[in-house]
């Protein structure tokens, strides 16, 4: 992990809300509303590796989309370098993409099967008017390199790499523009594990040597443990718990932190006959979410969020909701 750059953040989300609304459940009956994303606040700073975690269904791909700025956001707002990133004068698409490029879950899903792994990372090039001709091609074949592949595997097309091979590729292409932030969505998720502590180690590597700043959406948590700066835990819709990765990993407070790292396997406790889950009766009740009752709440009906409460130098949490 690289040292962060501490002073005005690279990234920050303000007050982040996306809702959607919902299907009545009646023809008479009230409008309902699902809040994806309610109030999340964070930042991002340079060099970082700030992991957004949480099981599915609780927010963190709606945040890195927003961020993305490919799902528009209810209110709130995300600035990059202190400036927002929508509204008036804004940067537009094509500048926004040479600020942030996302890697996806799914390496094969994400690219053109009827493109050359060549023409898919050049097309961004002739796009942004960056380079042509043997320049772009010098750059391209540059890139493969960095990524651990080939030049000449320009010329072959997706069906012809297994799966790592592809994410390597999808890492490439997120590459192309210079980007100075990654939204890393559940990067290593569909690999085998012999391979995802190879695209594990060529992201630290490339954050390193690019001086990359990540987002990291995942609910595996020991990747995240592996790699990040700070985390934030995400349930439905809101941080519950946020900090530089060893408190939160090693002083959760929350009780869904706590659950969540329970609920990691652990090779010695199963031997040993013990379950790892956190005994509820020492975790701080909460009306949000309830270490008995492992049924979510209708999310129209959830009450306003309440602020998060610092019980460290870089840790902090929601005790109250």
């Amino acid at each position: 992990m690289s040292e962060a750059k501490r002073g005005t953040p690279l990234l920050e989300i303000r007050d982040l809300k996306v809702h959607f609304p919902l299907p009545r459940q009646s023809p008479l009956g009230p409008r309902r509303t699902l809040r994806a994303v309610d109030g999340v606040s964070l930042t991002l700073n340079e060099g970082e590796c700030l992991s957004i975690v949480g099981e599915s269904g609780c927010g963190k791909s709606t945040t890195a989309l927003t961020v993305m700025g490919l799902q528009e956001p209810t209110s709130g707002e995300v600035l990059y370098q202190g400036k927002p990133l929508a509204g008036a004068g804004a940067p537009d698409r094509k500048a926004r993409a040479r600020i942030a490029q996302m890697v996806f879950q799914d390496p094969y899903a994400s690219l053109n099967p009827r493109q050359t792994i060549g023409s898919t990372l050049l097309s961004q090039l002739k796009l942004h008017g960056l380079a042509s001709g043997a320049e772009a091609e010098q750059r391209v074949a540059d890139m493969l390199v960095r990524v651990g592949l080939a030049a000449d595997h320009a010329k072959r097309f997706p069906h012809e790499f297994s799966g790592g091979q592809r994410q390597r590729i999808g890492i490439a292409r997120a590459l192309m523009l210079d980007p100075k932030i990654l939204v890393l969505d559940e990067p290593v998720s569909a690999l085998d594990v012999s391979i995802q502590a190879q695209i594990i180690n060529l992201l630290m590597e490339l954050q390193e040597t690019l001086r990359l700043s990540y987002i990291m959406i995942s609910h595996d948590l020991s990747v995240v443990e592996h790699v990040s700066d700070r985390v934030a835990v995400m349930y439905f819709g809101r941080v519950v718990e946020e900090g530089d990765w060893h408190s939160v990993f090693t002083r959760p407070t929350h009780p869904y932190t706590r659950r969540l790292i329970g609920s990691v396997p652990d090779a010695e406790a199963i031997l040993s006959g013990a379950r790892g889950v956190p005994d509820g009766a020492a975790i701080p009740a909460g009306r949000r979410f309830s270490p008995e009752i492992d049924t979510r709440p209708d999310p129209a009906t959830l009450p306003e969020p309440s602020a998060l409460q610092a019980i460290g130098p870089d840790h902090r949490v929601r005790l109250a909701d």
